[in-house]
């Protein structure tokens, strides 16, 4: 075989050079995606669900991360904020250790428009996992060929070990899926390059929209899944259950309340009144939680009440603003705890607040709004 020579190398070289390049601008900028939204945006999530247990998900598709198409999906959380995905659904094995991405001599790792730093994060989820990562950049296209929006570049983290604290034992993300898109954004949003885990925000942060769209997401009730079908925990069928993009219209019927604020950012929490058998816990601050699959966890001051709650309790929230949620405790998907640590002082409602209830988050204003099923 003639070996080529070595103008002859640079030239087909350069040829392969432009046209990856080429190539990677069609990848990273799909011409179904929308990257300027202009009018809200309807994007499928896709539903999962335990039989058995009756705990659920719901899930993002990712369609592209740089120029690399991917097939990927990770839950859509509103109880976190930022998009942080298993390493090795992503890199090559080779290219993922335990302390960290392999980047030999080099001050950070190019591959398929993703850039990955050598800035390590620790991201803790639940007061009971760990996840150590590499902060990562890339722009990335979210939805499926339903609906598709692209971000800007924007940072995310890339897992490479995670543990549980209490026994150090090794923890993935998920087991289901790739990874946690946290929807909650109360850091704050910076330019270029970051360094602390509060400045990794909800991946729609990085979206454009128009001056009569608000920055924001409305989820509809998940009533509107026919969850009788949905048999495993893995993801269903995409359905049209999330809106990006927020206008004065879509607000009408929504209870409106402020976001707290404190220390420079703002919290996902709702103020109001927790009852239950004759107990009342005022003032109390509830995270509506869309990656907790089932139930939830009451703060309550008394410690003398804390555990398991007993089948057949009815819990009642009522907002400073008027919404009312209400449930009955069970042993499955409404298995709720009493928790009396400081730490844990806001309490957390699971996904089935969701199905009641169509939910909004806007960005813009710092609000969140609830909106009952009729």
């Amino acid at each position: 075989m003639k070996k080529l020579s070595g103008s002859g190398f640079f030239v087909i070289c350069l040829m392969c050079f432009f046209s990856a390049k080429s190539m990677g601008f069609e990848l990273a900028n799909p011409k179904d995606s929308v990257g300027f939204i202009e009018q809200p945006v309807t994007i499928n999530l896709m539903p999962g669900q335990n039989m058995k247990t009756l705990g659920r998900r719901l899930y993002l598709p990712i369609r592209y991360i740089g120029t690399d198409k991917v097939k990927l999906r990770v839950v859509f959380d509103t109880g976190s904020q930022g998009l942080i995905l298993e390493a090795k659904s992503l890199l090559p094995a080779s290219l993922v250790a335990d302390t960290g991405i392999v980047f030999k001599d080099k001050d950070s790792l190019m591959l398929n428009g993703i850039t990955v730093t050598r800035t390590k994060i620790k991201s803790s989820y639940g007061g009971t996992r760990s996840y150590y990562g590499n902060i990562a950049y890339a722009p990335i296209v979210i939805g499926d060929k339903m609906g598709q929006v692209r971000t800007k570049r924007m940072p995310f983290i890339l897992v490479y070990h995670g543990v549980y604290d209490l026994t150090g034992k090794p923890a993935k993300v998920d087991q289901h899926c790739d990874g946690v898109a946290g929807v909650s954004s109360g850091g704050e949003m910076k330019t270029g390059s970051v360094f602390k885990r509060e400045n990794i925000v909800s991946p729609f942060n990085y979206l454009s929209f128009g001056n009569r769209v608000e920055a924001g997401f409305i989820l509809s009730p998940l009533d509107r899944v026919k969850w009788e079908g949905v048999y495993s925990m893995e993801g269903n069928s995409g359905q049209p259950l999330l809106t990006l993009g927020i206008t004065e219209q879509a607000k009408k019927g929504f209870v409106l309340h402020r976001q707290m604020a404190g220390n420079g950012r703002f919290y996902p929490y709702v103020r109001g009144i927790i009852s239950y058998s004759g107990v009342v816990i005022s003032p109390s601050y509830v995270l509506f939680d869309s990656g907790n699959p089932a139930g939830g966890v009451i703060y309550e001051p008394d410690k003398s009440k804390k555990g398991k709650m007993e089948a057949g309790v009815a819990i009642r929230f009522v907002s400073d603003e008027g919404a009312i949620y209400d449930y009955a405790v069970n042993n499955s998907n409404y298995k709720t705890t009493l928790d009396a640590r400081k730490s844990k002082s806001v309490s957390i409602i699971g996904i089935n607040f969701f199905l009641e209830n169509s939910f909004m988050l806007n960005y813009a204003s710092h609000t969140i709004g609830i909106k009952p099923v009729l």
